[in-house]
């Protein structure tokens, strides 16, 4: 009945000449309203602006098409930025992706401040929503990024948060020069953007393994969200800090920390179905760590609905790759099996699969699983192709699980005090020891028994103490295989 009613209006505003009209009032309503409640997304308000532009989303979206259909350049960018943190909270990359490149390719004169900071967050979406990207492609992405970088540094001023979160982006490609602005931005009067600013630089302080500088800003962000009162900043943070407990060995704080990033999210809605995938999985490393085997379980079955709901490839085997691990963990090692088999021919029959993270947590898998089966030639070939991926992350924490099942390949070879030198390497390129591991638990508890609590110590701690170049060198299967065919000539 009521597109029956709207086609009506239509029709006789058509008849009346009066279409076009109505639709630029409707428009210019619409920019202003997201333009109004947009602010309040990042404040206490946040709750009720979530609502009013969750409800009135296609309407914004009819607004900037009609920006796009007249040719308006900057009314379009202006609309497509207001609704660019909505965006980013609910994991809408390829609205944002689509929306801001329509917006762009609306004809315009000189670049704007507005207009490159779209430019810079179009681009960091896109990498989101095209996986297998060519080299091409990814070098013409990163000489605009450079292009943009320059331009956005040049203005004496930029729209709003807008400007601060598209050079993050863009200087994200430059991690040095990311740096520099992040801790600008940090120690900034602004309460919102240095929370903003903190989480970022948590995060590239934990891909480097630099776990104390993590935890400061973590501490320091989630309480710059609690003083703007951003529900959804702290549902983002309380995580990165229920990782950290869980390393100190505090199950009952980053189960604390889960519980409210769980309901402060159950408050402003459902997150895309990928970032609930992200939060499951958090939720059952902590009831492995914890001893709720049947509650893991439970929660695995739930989560692959929801990724395959997702319907992004590289998801769905990210989850068969981490269900398999664990499953190894639990002695079942046929649907280990499985479903390694199936992440491997994924991986192997898409030539544009690019999920250097993905296929380093494959490779782990399958080494741990070769391992449980006595098959040693197996173990190695896997942790190669392990190893190889997770240099090209560039991402520590991830090399260190690596390093992890090298020394579980150690070990099995009877090399303890290799295995205990790998444990300590694994633990400094992580950043931090792991108490509540349980792969890691047993191979030091094995390593004790073997070497001694003296010897096993010291092998650890020269391995912890290495820096990071040489630690991510000691997982280096192939040095591995060296070092043991040395000691032992007789390869078989």
């Amino acid at each position: 009945m009521l597109e029956t009613l709207r086609e009506y209006g239509t029709d006789r505003l058509a008849e009346t000449g009066d279409l076009g009209t109505v639709r630029d009032l409707a428009a210019g309503y619409f920019t202003k309203l997201m333009a109004r409640y947009d602010p309040q997304l990042r404040g206490p308000g946040q709750l009720t602006a979530m609502r009013l532009i969750s409800a009135e989303y296609d309407n914004a979206l009819a607004a900037l098409r009609r920006r796009c259909d007249t040719g308006d350049a900057p009314g379009a960018v202006a609309l497509a930025l207001s609704l660019t943190w909505f965006w980013q909270m609910f994991g809408r990359h390829r609205d944002a992706a689509y929306w801001l490149g329509e917006a762009l390719a609306v004809p315009c004169g000189e670049p704007t401040p507005d207009r490159d900071c779209a430019q810079a967050i179009y681009l960091s979406n896109r990498v989101d929503t095209r996986p297998g990207m060519t080299a091409g492609e990814i070098a013409h992405d990163r000489a605009q990024i450079r292009e943009l970088t320059n331009r956005l540094l040049a203005y004496p001023e930029l729209p709003g948060p807008y400007g601060a979160y598209a050079l993050t982006l863009a200087f994200l490609q430059e991690e040095k020069t990311a740096l520099a602005i992040v801790e600008h931005l940090a120690d900034g009067d602004d309460v919102w953007l240095s929370g903003l600013a903190r989480m970022f630089r948590a995060r590239l302080a934990e891909n480097a393994g630099e776990l104390d500088r993590t935890r400061t800003d973590v501490n320091a962000a989630l309480a710059r969200f609690r003083q703007v009162g951003d529900r959804w900043g702290q549902a983002t943070a309380l995580p990165m800090r229920a990782q950290l407990r869980q390393y100190d060995g505090d199950l009952d704080g980053a189960l604390a920390d889960l519980r409210e990033a769980r309901s402060l999210a159950g408050e402003f809605g459902s997150l895309s179905l990928g970032d609930q995938v992200f939060s499951d999985l958090r939720w059952i490393d902590l009831h492995l760590r914890r001893g709720d085997t049947v509650l893991a379980i439970a929660l695995t079955e739930s989560a692959r609905e929801r990724a395959r709901r997702a319907t992004s490839k590289e998801l769905l085997v990210l989850f068969d790759a981490w269900e398999a691990g664990f499953r190894v963990r639990l002695g079942d090692l046929d649907r280990a099996r499985a479903l390694l088999d199936d992440a491997e021919r994924d991986l192997d029959g898409d030539t544009t699969f690019a999920g250097d993270h993905v296929r380093t947590l494959v490779g782990s898998a399958r080494a741990s699983l070769c391992l449980e089966t006595g098959d040693l030639a197996g173990a190695e070939k896997a942790l190669e192709k392990a190893y190889a991926a997770a240099l090209e992350t560039r991402d520590l924490p991830i090399l260190s699980l690596v390093a992890v099942n090298a020394a579980a390949f150690a070990e099995a070879r009877g090399r303890h005090h290799e295995s205990a030198v790998l444990l300590g390497a694994a633990s400094g390129l992580r950043g931090a020891h792991d108490h509540t591991d349980r792969q890691v638990r047993e191979l030091t508890r094995r390593g004790r028994a073997a070497l001694g609590e003296e010897a096993f110590a010291a092998a650890y701690g020269k391995g912890w103490r290495l820096d990071g170049k040489t630690a991510a060198t000691a997982a280096d299967p192939a040095r591995l295989r060296g070092e043991l065919r040395t000691a032992h000539p007789d390869p078989g």
